[in-house]
Parts: structure tokens; C-alpha cells; sequence
């Protein structure tokens, strides 16, 4: 049995890397579902996937790590 670090907010898998919102509020295995979650925060579709991550990223509202 595989055991993983944490549990991915948006699909239920098991993750050992991926990106973590807001310091452990939800936790998100594939950059897709993180960008569909902050364009739905947002409200906004005409705002780029690049310029979502880049401004929640600069407001340290999320990261990518790798658990061990």
C-alpha cells in the first residue's frame, strides 16, 4: 500500500508534490485545478492562467513543494 503526503483538495489523490494554498487550506495535485480555483475566487475569465498564478504567487497565496 502506497501511503502519500497529503490528500489533493479537488480530486482525492494521494500527492507527495504539488501546490499548497494559503500555508495548508487546500492542497492542489495538478496546476489546472489550482488555476480553475483561482479564476472561480476571482470571478474573472478574462484575466490569462499566467497572470492568475503570477499575482496569487506574488501575494503568497500559494507555493509548490515535494513532501518526502
Amino acid at each position: 500500500m502506497e501511503t502519500f503526503a497529503r490528500i489533493c483538495s479537488v480530486t482525492g489523490e494521494g500527492m507527495n508534490e504539488g501546490y499548497v494554498f494559503e500555508d495548508g487550506e487546500m492542497y492542489f495535485k495538478y496546476e489546472k485545478d489550482l488555476i480553475s480555483f483561482l479564476r472561480q475566487r476571482e470571478g474573472n475569465n478574462e484575466l490569462s492562467d499566467e497572470f492568475l498564478l503570477s499575482e496569487a504567487y506574488k501575494l503568497e497565496e500559494y507555493y509548490y513543494t515535494e513532501w518526502n
